[in-house]
């Protein structure tokens, strides 16, 4: 049986959700590796967080009228659903853009601009996040495998179901596609590769 529109998003979705969240893990992981408050270690903690925070954020699918939002109904554990509020706010105020207001329930802004005077010259930078809390870390990591297993299950699950529908095609790699009958929904990826994605500053591999 193909597999209907509405499982071939569920499993595109599932999928990038799922390596997002890996990604995160992996950019966690590096920070051990770099100087605290260094470029390299901002580097990491943006990424981590943006990569942690895609599968709650909207995107566009084939077929597909409206935005969607990945994991939108899949609640963190009650311990830990702080954390991800607190990922939430980091990366909408300090990563994905700047603001000079606090969030709601927060205090103060965490963007910070500095002024220097020192012997009548001047000075303007803005304050950057320095090394990052250890529980928040802790538990960000903790998130990701949360939401991975469950990313997992759905997966096994759809994959289980449609296993005769896969089996049918001869071992390679394929591309997926969100289409509906009778357009393929698996594409040879050696035929494809990246050729018809041709956005400025890309360059096929």
């Amino acid at each position: 049986m193909r597999p209907t529109v509405e499982d071939l998003q569920a499993i595109w979705l599932f999928t990038y959700s799922r390596s997002s969240l890996g990604y995160a893990t992996e950019f966690l992981a590096e920070l051990d590796k770099v100087v605290p408050e260094s470029v390299q270690y901002r580097a990491l903690v943006d990424a981590a967080i943006t990569a942690y925070m895609r599968p709650f954020t909207r995107c566009k699918l084939p077929l597909k009228k409206e935005m969607v939002i990945p994991l939108e109904n899949v609640l963190p554990p009650e311990h830990l659903a702080q954390f991800h509020e607190h990922a939430k706010n980091t990366r909408d105020t300090m990563i994905g853009h700047t603001d000079a207001t606090p969030v709601k329930g927060y205090t103060a802004s965490p963007n910070r601009v500095l002024v220097g005077n020192f012997a009548g010259r001047f000075s303007l930078t803005s304050m950057m996040i320095g090394e990052l809390d250890a529980v928040f870390r802790n538990a960000l990591g903790n998130l990701c495998v949360h939401f991975m297993k469950h990313c997992d299950a759905n997966l096994r699950r759809l994959r289980k179901h449609y296993r005769s529908e896969f089996d049918m095609y001869p071992p390679g790699e394929y591309e997926l596609v969100i289409a509906e009958p009778p357009a393929d929904w698996l594409i040879p990826w050696q035929t494809k590769h990246s050729d018809d994605y041709r956005e400025p500053g890309w360059k096929s591999a």
